[in-house]
């Protein structure tokens, strides 16, 4: 997989190339190290940029350190992508997708706001409310079913991604089942990007990024 046509200086690339990539930044900034979270290594206005579906840096790590530790494969993973009243998730071996499965339920009101939020700051629930935070639980049962099934058909995986407000995930971990990894889980890793409704084509749009890393060089431009 080639790297994208560099521009202002930015050149992206798929993971395979990570090893090569982090051997070429390390050898024009020896100094590099990993970032406070792991994701980048950097030196001046210099960055390598981690694809998000490798494992992350040591803080102050150099890149031949995480170059030792790592097989710089995926590995087995999982993508969660959940919001009121949608749910997209795939199963994957390095670039395989193995699973999938995205769900929608009417849990949103007529103004656009979620019931589990509007819930919080209103009085008695009516009829439709009722209805649609019984579609949200049973959205979140349903996801931790499926989840579940798939940890039991395929065995455990190595990291695990989600995408999901804050408010989300504590009533994910408190729906019966559970989800069949902890929420305190050092291989579970909440996804720094901006989701759409989940839905497959967000699934698969999502995945792509995270399969993708970057170098920064301010200065060296596109060649000519």
């Amino acid at each position: 997989m080639a790297a994208d046509t560099p521009v202002d200086g930015v050149a992206r690339f798929a993971w395979p190339e990570t090893a090569a990539r982090l051997v070429g930044f390390a050898a024009r900034f020896p100094l590099a190290r990993a970032d406070a979270k792991g994701r980048a290594f950097v030196h001046g206005g210099a960055c390598l940029r981690l694809p998000f579906v490798l494992p992350p840096a040591v803080p102050g790590e150099s890149p031949t350190d995480y170059l030792m530790r790592w097989p710089l494969a995926p590995g087995r993973h999982c993508v969660l992508l959940l919001q009121a009243g949608a749910a997209a998730m795939g199963f994957y071996a390095d670039d395989a997708l193995l699973l999938h499965k995205a769900d929608k339920k009417y849990v949103v009101r007529g103004q656009g706001k979620a019931q589990p939020t509007h819930r919080k700051t209103k009085g008695k629930s009516r009829l439709g409310s009722r209805l649609r935070l019984q579609n949200w639980k049973r959205l979140l049962c349903e996801t931790n079913e499926r989840l579940c099934a798939w940890w039991e058909s395929q065995g455990p995986v190595d990291q695990v991604f989600v995408a999901a407000v804050v408010r989300v995930l504590p009533e994910l971990f408190a729906a019966d089942p559970p989800p069949p990894f902890a929420r305190e889980a050092t291989n579970l890793r909440r996804l720094p990007l901006h989701v759409h409704v989940p839905d497959f084509a967000e699934l698969q749009r999502v995945r792509y990024w995270m399969g993708h890393g970057h170098i920064d060089e301010p200065g060296a431009g596109a060649p000519s």
